[in-house]
């Protein structure tokens, strides 16, 4: 009984929270729609889940990979945003990689991460948002990171912004700033428009690998990354309570 108890009590939590950030995500749609209309801001989203076919990434303690979390979390992303009236453009629905046929499997991993580079390109004035999830040797390690391009200003905004929303909404204990990406991460090495890489967490810590393998946070962690691009798209955040305790 009590654990059903506790149960209803968290759902009805998480909807009140959804409301609240549904009526400010709401609040600024129109300027979002306003600021797109007239040329000052990208409002085409290119979302990579990162990995796919072969190559599966990470694994977590219950074996789930990389991927296919990656891949949950971005298309959960992708109809939030879509929602909210962005265009969004997918480097893979499926699991699959971007690559093309070659020989052998370090050849097709450049031509894939050449690939997705590519779809940013070809959509001129977007903004560009990788999903991936973390690993370690050691398993003490735990909570999102986010990495920004520096060859855009508008990068480490973006950062910052969607940071703010994962700690106040999901990890109220989450010190971990944002870094510039180096040449280890190639999408973002190369971006020119705004481009962030989030890792979501650390598939290496058994805690953070079960939530993370749960729909329902998966959908907490793709509302929160959506606010925050909804903040960095109006210039600002608003002032809220955080949802979680």
């Amino acid at each position: 009984m009590k654990s059903n108890a506790f149960s209803i009590a968290a759902l009805i939590l998480c909807c009140l929270a959804f409301l609240l950030l549904s009526y400010i995500a709401y609040e600024r749609i129109g300027k979002i729609a306003s600021a797109a209309a007239a040329g000052e801001a990208p409002r085409t989203v290119v979302l990579d889940a990162g990995h796919g076919g072969e190559d599966g990434g990470a694994a977590g303690k219950t074996g789930k990979l990389e991927k296919d979390i990656n891949l949950a979390i971005t298309k959960d992303l992708q109809q939030i945003l879509t929602a909210y009236g962005y265009r969004v453009v997918m480097t893979r629905t499926g699991d699959n990689s971007v690559s093309d046929s070659r020989n052998t499997i370090r050849e097709r991993k450049v031509s894939d991460i050449h690939n997705r580079m590519k779809i940013v390109e070809a959509h001129g004035n977007c903004i560009f948002i990788s999903i991936h999830q973390n690993h370690f040797e050691q398993g003490r390690y735990y909570g999102t990171q986010i990495f920004y391009s520096k060859n855009n200003a508008g990068s480490k905004e973006l950062a910052e912004a969607m940071r703010g929303r994962i700690v106040s909404l999901l990890q109220n204990d989450n010190t971990r700033a944002v870094k510039p990406a180096t040449s280890s991460i190639y999408l973002l090495w190369h971006a020119k428009v705004p481009a962030v890489l989030v890792e979501c967490g650390f598939l290496s810590n058994e805690e953070e690998a079960e939530k993370l393998n749960q729909k329902t946070y998966q959908q907490q962690m793709a509302f929160a990354i959506a606010c925050g691009l909804l903040d960095y798209s109006c210039g600002g955040e608003p002032e809220i309570v955080s949802s979680r305790r």
